[in-house]
């Protein structure tokens, strides 16, 4: 049974080749006669002329059925002279019959294929077209002839194009198309009045342009396109049913659609979905103007999305409509980075209705944006309105527990333990331009507060502990305002209100001056971080270069630069062994200088009353300069000299003194890093209104009991006022010749005061002294130069200081003046 078949079947197979062979033999040996043929017939339908280089029968040439190859074709329009522009200009067409149309003598093409040439519509400004070679020399078909063609369209199944340019240009309209085919495939098919088309291959466009101005879609990309189209011939309708292109960079988008070329419609609709797609690789498929804008955005997240395209024919731009969903996406502060974001939101082109859709019709909205700024979790909200302009609303809120802030802060210098710092903002206006740097203010509005609730935190290199924080702190684009901020560093309560001006210009502008305004009010105020107010550390370590700290370092270069204006105020005030009350004054702090203006507080019982500045803050091992301007009032010079740890000095201390010290002070000196002076710096002067004083058990004056008057109470001394000005040189002190008057004594001191061991004074005792004073004795005084004297000298030997008995009168001492 199965032998028999086989012998049937090979019997019809030889048959129909057999039959196949004569055909085209018939063909190839008339192929002359049917190359004039069509080319006689081809041109009668035309209003132009076309160009056959030669013919050839090339019959399986392009799959199974007969195959004409015209080589050199070239079609063109009866003004071609004008513009030099063919139509076609191919370097083959092949034409494939239908074998089963040729064994019933009707002639019906397969397929048709363009290699290695170019088609070329354009479209002139005065609205003329080089498809008017299609129309017939009297400007219109006969029906029969147009019958006759679309039933010859309607027998193609399949048109290829292989290495062959397309090109449409409608200067009318300011449009074009601009594709080279390396291998297209198109496969058709008509049924009942409707055009099935499924095209494959890979292309090259150089541009889709809607709009010259704005550029081209698609430009210089490479694209596999899978597209299934139908043309419903009655309707005029074509309609995109879902297809796909594919990207150089493997990327896909889903396509769909509807073109409707009805008279009364004459709409276009457009749907695109993307799954994952880079905005990188999305901006190399759309215009350059739309690549830029997106581009100054500067974010490049994932994104799903789905595009709705609408307008009219002709129109020049249509109305779009996107839904969506971009992640892992990042954008650059000048503070930080913004990193792992995502959002979910809307895109139109025709926000107001009333408008026409163009960029100034924008309006792009950002939902449920979350992500991280540096370590900071946030949440946003982001309406952008205007493209060209870029106009924005946004919400954002950042909540940073003490984990998220280390992130923020350098780990070598700075330890958040506890405490919520949360941060709500509000802008509007410019994002592509956050700042103008010509008017040096932000391109828009804005305000936010940041709260600060019960932070603790260490800086690291002073071992320097803050136990509480908290406060609000309000922020607009021109300053930062204070209203009120407690702080307590675990001795002391601060309440600090004020304002910082010019944060914004200085995030932008090298050099720019930040400046704050701050009044500080300390109730009870143990000064325990003098070192860490004047920055004496030189020991700092190195700030790291890490762009994770981008903000720790802003602060620490804010902090180093800010200049300060500081109203201070405490109701008790205390520092080593100074104890005062009602402290007030100002300080001015900047990069390297520390001014104190009008100083005064209750003190030593009295009033103590200083200004002056320390200079060469950050010098770069130069030392600091320290100028004091200072007074006292009606003050207690054992208090006074107790509260200054007797000025570094133990020939006179407060144990040895009483009395009520009025004095005003003026000297410079350099300082250590521990704030201390460098004892032989100082240069000044020193005035002293000394009254009611009392000197006690005073080592020189007990060795001058033992040398002279050992029956006067010179343990105990009460003096006449002493009004006199010193001069300070370092360690030393000048002392003019003054006189001395005491219930005990009366002499004449000059020569040299030491801190040090260089004590070098003079002593006159005139011999009027002799007669023993009692209680009715009136001070006095007297004329060193009257009378006779004893002469002692007050030296320093070895550490100590020794009274001698001179014989005659000393030489006054050479003292370098106070410079």
């Amino acid at each position: 049974m199965s032998s028999k078949f086989f012998r049937v079947a090979f019997i019809i197979i030889g048959v129909l080749v057999l039959l196949l062979a004569g055909v085209g033999l018939l063909a190839y040996l008339n192929q002359d006669k049917i190359f004039d043929r069509l080319k006689s017939a081809a041109n009668e339908k035309i209003d132009g002329t076309l160009e056959i280089r030669s013919f050839k029968f090339t019959p399986f040439n392009n799959g199974v059925g007969f195959t004409f190859s015209l080589m050199g074709v070239k079609l063109s329009d009866k003004d071609f002279a004008k513009h030099n522009t063919p139509l076609i200009d191919a370097g083959t067409i092949s034409i494939t019959l239908k074998t089963t149309a040729l064994l019933q003598g009707k002639a019906e093409i397969h397929a048709l294929k363009f290699t290695n040439g170019s088609l070329n519509i354009f479209r002139r400004k005065d609205g003329t077209t080089n498809l008017a070679v299609f129309a017939n020399q009297s400007g219109n078909k006969p029906n029969q002839d147009k019958k006759e063609d679309n039933r010859m369209l309607e027998q193609l199944d399949e048109i290829v194009f292989r290495d062959f340019h397309v090109q449409y240009i409608d200067s009318l309209q300011d449009k074009s198309f601009n594709v080279d085919f390396h291998d297209f495939v198109n496969k058709i098919d008509f049924d009942k009045g409707i055009w099935n088309v499924k095209s494959r291959g890979n292309t090259y466009f150089k541009g889709l342009v809607f709009n010259k101005e704005r550029g081209g879609f698609l430009t210089d990309q490479e694209v596999e396109l899978k597209l299934d189209v139908a043309y419903m011939q009655q309707e005029k309708q074509l309609v995109i049913n879902p297809s796909e292109i594919e990207t150089a960079t493997r990327d896909k988008i889903q396509l769909s659609g509807m073109f409707d070329f009805s008279e009364s419609a004459r709409t276009i609709q457009l749907d695109f979905s993307t799954n994952k797609l880079r905005l990188t690789n999305a901006r190399k498929l759309l215009t350059k103007h739309l690549s830029n804008v997106l581009e100054k955005i500067k974010i490049d997240p994932i994104v799903t999305a789905d595009v709705h395209l609408k307008g009219k024919l002709g129109e020049r731009i249509p109305k779009v409509d996107i839904n969506f969903d971009a992640r892992s996406f990042q954008y650059q502060l000048r503070v930080g980075l913004l990193r792992d974001l995502s959002t979910q939101g809307i895109f139109t082109n025709h926000y107001d209705e009333k408008l026409p859709a163009n960029d100034d019709n924008t309006r792009i909205t950002g939902n449920n944006i979350r992500g991280m700024f540096e370590t900071v979790p946030l949440e946003a909200k982001l309406v952008i309105t205007n493209l060209d302009q870029a106009l924005a609303e946004i919400e954002c809120t950042l909540k940073a527990d003490p984990d998220a802030l280390n992130g923020l802060l350098d780990p070598d210098r700075y330890k958040v333990k506890d405490g919520l710092a949360v941060m709500k903002m509000n802008y509007k206006g410019n994002i592509k331009t956050l700042f103008d740097e010509k008017k040096r203010k932000i391109n828009g509005l804005l305000f936010g507060n940041v709260s600060l609730q019960n932070l603790a935190i260490t800086y690291l290199p002073k071992k320097i502990s803050i136990q509480q924080i908290r406060g609000d702190v309000a922020f607009t684009g021109e300053e930062v305002r204070i209203p009120n901020i407690q702080v307590f560093d675990g001795r002391n309560k601060l309440f600090i209100n004020g304002d910082i001006v010019g944060l914004v210009p200085y995030l932008y502008l090298d050099n720019y001056p930040l400046k704050a305004r701050v009044n500080i009010n300390i109730p009870d105020w143990e000064l325990n971080w003098l070192k860490v107010l004047l920055n004496l550390d030189n020991n700092k370590p190195k700030r790291s270069s890490d762009s994770k700290f981008t903000l720790s370092g802003f602060l620490d270069n804010a902090i180093d630069n800010i200049e300060v204006d500081a109203t201070l105020q405490a109701g008790r005030f205390k520092y080593n062994r100074l104890t005062a009350q009602n402290l007030k004054g100002k300080v001015t702090l900047s990069s390297n200088k520390i001014n104190l203006n009008s100083f005064s507080m209750n003190a030593f019982g009295g009033t103590f009353q200083i200004s002056g500045d320390i200079n060469n803050l950050r010098a770069n091992g130069r030392p600091m300069q320290l100028n004091v301007n200072a007074s006292v009032d009606n003050t207690d010079v054992k208090s006074v000299f107790s509260s200054f740890n007797n000025f570094g000095q133990y020939t006179i201390t407060d144990r040895n003194l009483q009395g009520k010290l009025t004095s005003r002070f003026k000297f410079s000196a350099l300082l250590k890093n521990d704030a201390s002076l460098v004892s032989n710096s100082v240069r000044g002067v020193l005035s002293v209104d000394l009254r009611d004083a009392e000197i006690i058990d005073f080592d020189p004056f007990l060795k001058m009991k033992r040398l002279i008057f050992r029956n006067r109470q010179l343990e105990h001394v009460q003096f006449a006022p002493i009004v006199h000005e010193f001069t300070i040189n370092g360690q030393e002190v000048e002392v003019k010749k003054m006189q001395i008057e005491s219930n005990v004594i009366t002499f004449f001191m000059d020569g040299v005061y030491s801190l040090g061991n260089k004590t070098d004074l003079n002593i006159q005792i005139p011999f009027s002294n002799l007669r023993k004073r009692d209680s009715t004795y009136q001070f006095r005084e007297y004329d060193p130069n009257v009378g006779s004297n004893i002469y002692l000298k007050a030296i320093d030997e070895n550490g100590k200081v020794n009274l001698k008995l001179m014989f005659k009168r000393p030489r006054k001492l050479p003292f370098r003046a106070f410079r």
